[in-house]
């Protein structure tokens, strides 16, 4: 077990604590979604999760258990959502800091980035307007290195 499987043990550990402490079952299926996007590099729509659990641990869960699963995930604001614009909407575990993404419109591969600058900015905007920021969702469409 390399340290970041290990990670996830201690991730699963305390994910279960709080859910049972929130009054919510835990159940295999959860543990092994939840493994599959604490894994995984990419963002990953609800049928290449239940694809994965399958054949990653011979684990049967059906697209419906993976669909409710997401959204129980998503109101615990462990894990966002990201809609390309494709009509699939795909998951990413909401661990690391602030990120936006850059889309390719050809291949759809998914670019993570930061920019201090852009994020400076939006906060100006939000200010000029009176607007309090509490969030925002960012996405750059366009074609990748490997598309134009």
């Amino acid at each position: 077990m390399d340290n970041y499987e290990a990670g996830f043990d201690s991730f699963l550990k305390n994910f279960k604590e709080h859910v049972s402490r929130l009054g919510f079952k835990n159940s295999i299926q959860k543990d092994y979604i939840l493994k599959i996007l604490y894994l995984s590099k990419e963002h990953l729509s609800a049928e290449q999760i239940a694809h994965s659990v399958k054949s990653d641990y011979n684990i049967e869960v059906g697209i419906a258990t993976v669909y409710r699963t997401v959204k129980f995930f998503e109101e615990m604001n462990i894990i966002n959502s990201l809609d390309v614009g494709d009509g699939v909407k795909r998951y990413e575990l909401n661990l690391s800091l602030h990120h936006d993404h850059m889309v390719c419109t050809n291949c759809h591969k998914i670019i993570e980035f930061t920019d201090e600058l852009i994020e400076e900015q939006q906060i100006k905007v939000a200010q000029s307007h009176n607007f309090e920021l509490k969030d925002h969702v960012m996405t750059i469409y366009g074609l990748c290195e490997d598309c134009y």
